[in-house]
């Protein structure tokens, strides 16, 4: 997911040869200033279109600056992650309108035989979000362990968790339909007064994201309105400044 910023020379083929001779130089200048106005302008609307977008996916706007030679800046989205999925990946709904891709939890779940082909994971009305409006990866962990590896909440539970399963106090995961919703589900409440909250709901077909974060046409918009001052800002700089 990437854009190119770079100046169309051909409007100058009957220029002055001084002009010539800057136009390398000054139109790297230019179509780097715009493309850190792009990367700006690309923070700008993920913070209003997402929900508090981390320090990661806001710094996942990268910018490849132009030189003399090449007179192409692109302006790009990072395309890996040390850990985790790369924002690229994860951006492109936002950006295309597609359908969401497959999440790692999801994969799991299927793998462990929990989730049905073709079903997906979305939040429950009990899901507790960070203010990123994301589940952790934490909790993630933690209902794995407990629905995949452990069946029973209590097979690996501490002595004081065991005290408390026999007052009738659990608070484990589990995966099950409860009024005819398929989900991951949490046990609250005391023997007498046991409930669950749902956490995660399993619903079947890929879920689809609107398109609501305009990428290219941000870039576009900043690059038909800033290059053409920008160029002329640099090529009068160039002109002023150039060696005899």
């Amino acid at each position: 997911m990437d854009v190119s910023v770079k100046v169309d020379t051909s409007i100058y083929k009957n220029s002055s040869a001084k002009l010539k001779r800057q136009l390398p130089y000054a139109g790297a200048v230019a179509v780097n200033n715009v493309s850190v106005l792009i990367r700006g302008e690309e923070r700008s609307a993920m913070r209003r279109v997402f929900v508090k977008p981390t320090r990661f996916t806001l710094n996942s706007v990268l910018v490849e600056r132009a030189t003399k030679r090449s007179g192409v800046s692109k302006i790009h989205i990072r395309d890996e992650a040390t850990k985790g999925t790369a924002p690229e990946k994860y951006l492109a709904p936002a950006v295309f309108g597609t359908a969401r891709n497959e999440k790692r939890f999801e994969r799991a779940l299927h793998a462990a035989g929990l989730l049905p082909s073709g079903w997906y994971v979305v939040p429950g009305e009990a899901a507790r979000l960070n203010k990123h409006g994301n589940i952790t990866a934490t909790t993630y962990s933690k209902i794995l362990s407990q629905v995949r590896a452990n069946p029973d909440p209590m097979q690996n539970a501490t002595n004081s968790k065991r005290s408390k399963a026999k007052r009738g106090i659990t608070k484990g995961y589990f995966v099950g339909k409860i009024e005819g919703t398929l989900g991951v589900w949490q046990r609250v409440g005391y023997k007498r007064r046991r409930s669950a909250r749902p956490i995660l709901i399993f619903v079947e077909g890929r879920p689809n994201y609107r398109k609501r974060f305009p990428f290219y046409q941000i870039a576009e918009g900043i690059a038909r309105r800033h290059l053409p001052i920008e160029l002329d800002k640099a090529l009068s700089h160039a002109i002023a400044t150039a060696k005899p």
